[in-house]
């Protein structure tokens, strides 16, 4: 009996697990091929979660076992460490798999940029562990700082440096204010300690946003008492201080990175044709333009928006629509079909700034934007965070509680 050809997905982020699952869902009566989905965890990651994680170690993983349940998918755990384009060969912990088609869907990572002592003392937001190392220093430092009687040392402990103003660093900064000012409440400590500080090195923070929604964020991290620095970088990092670019030395226990991403040197070192951030190049049907049965999708892809020619930003609401796209065109691919080339929709954009605040805009038939700020904007984010979860159900067709 002939051996299945492979379909073998890298990545269970956003993007890849959304192509398992409509992949198994297109091949479901087609013979002759098997998906395979390969990930180093054995979860899902609600990336777009972490700064809640990061605080208040809410749960933002889902077993892929349950996700896959029932679905004519097989998982592999490991990291890749060998992929060879000419065999078409995926290497996982000494294992070797031959593929038909590829979709690389392995996210990114922090860039450190080479800033000296970035790397070794600073706490990047990346993954669930990740968060989990922020929270573990955030509650230990607050704890500790109850017990300091030196005011200079209690505030080092308790000011809180946070690398970077895109999306991830503001909603971090959002979240982390009002914790840090309630743990001293609680702890009996001066309100006025605390300090949550932003470094931009752009001329503004949320550089990709509307200038309404950084106008309308900036305000309101202000009013919560955020410090918020532009036009400044980070250019040095010890245990004890942040250096920044201004020749100022900022003396704190924590520094959160989230200044900047890379992919993985896999791409790179295995022979595709790759753009910024080492991220690969696709052509209009997110094909790998030096491998076509290979397709790349999420933060690892430098697909182009055809209406603005400028690269897609590395968005959770991109890699969706991405996966989706992929999976269709794989199967269009494979069965003599026509493939469909992609066109990025821009549903919106909310961003969290804690609790029960939130500021943003959604896209609506008939209405060009609608816009949001606080409360009501905060229940938009929620459900766009459950909006997630219920595609993962009607992908799966699987409506067990995650």
């Amino acid at each position: 009996m002939e051996e299945p050809k492979n379909i073998v997905i890298i990545g269970a982020g956003y993007g890849g697990i959304t192509a398992a699952l409509r992949l198994a869902h297109l091949f479901r009566t087609t013979a002759g091929y098997r998906i395979l989905l390969i990930d180093r965890n054995p979860y899902h990651t609600l990336k777009t979660q972490l700064h809640e994680a990061a605080v208040h170690k809410s749960e933002v993983t889902i077993d892929v076992g349950r996700i896959i349940r029932k679905q004519a998918i097989t998982f592999q755990l490991g990291a890749v460490t060998t992929l060879d384009l000419v065999r078409r060969i995926v290497e996982v912990g000494g294992v070797h798999i031959r593929y038909e088609y590829l979709v690389l869907a392995i996210g990114s990572q922090a860039n450190f940029y080479n800033i000296p002592g970035l790397e070794e003392n600073a706490l990047p937001l990346q993954s669930a562990s990740d968060a989990q190392k922020i929270y573990d220093r955030i509650s230990v430092l607050c704890a500790a700082a109850a017990a300091e009687t030196d005011r200079v040392k209690r505030k080092e402990m308790l000011r809180f440096v946070i690398g970077g103003g895109g999306l991830s660093g503001i909603e971090m900064a959002g979240e982390l204010v009002d914790h840090v000012v309630s743990s001293a409440i609680n702890y009996g400590l001066p309100p006025g300690e605390p300090e949550v500080m932003i470094v931009e090195g752009a001329d503004d923070i949320l550089p990709a946003s509307a200038p309404h929604l950084r106008d309308s964020t900036r305000l309101k991290l202000l009013s919560k008492g955020v410090s918020v620095l532009t036009r400044t970088r980070v250019v040095g990092v010890s245990a004890e201080e942040v250096i920044l670019s201004t020749g100022e030395r900022v003396r704190c226990k924590t520094l959160v990175w989230t200044g900047g991403i890379r992919v993985s040197e896999i791409a790179r070192e295995s022979g595709f044709a790759i753009g910024e951030s080492g991220r690969i190049l696709v052509n209009e049907y997110l094909q790998s333009v030096t491998s076509p049965n290979v397709y790349a999708i999420g933060d690892n892809a430098l697909a182009i928006n055809p209406a603005t020619k400028k690269p897609v930003p590395a968005a959770a609401q991109f890699a969706l629509q991405q996966g989706r796209l992929v999976a269709e065109n794989l199967f269009a691919a494979a069965t003599g079909k026509l493939q469909m080339p992609y066109l990025p929709k821009v549903w919106g954009e909310v961003i969290s700034l804690g609790r029960h605040l939130a500021v943003g805009w959604i896209a609506l038939p008939g209405i060009r934007k609608l816009k949001f700020v606080g409360f009501l904007a905060s229940l938009v984010k929620t459900a766009i965070k459950e909006k997630h979860i219920i595609l993962l159900r009607k992908e799966s067709r699987s409506w067990i509680r995650y």
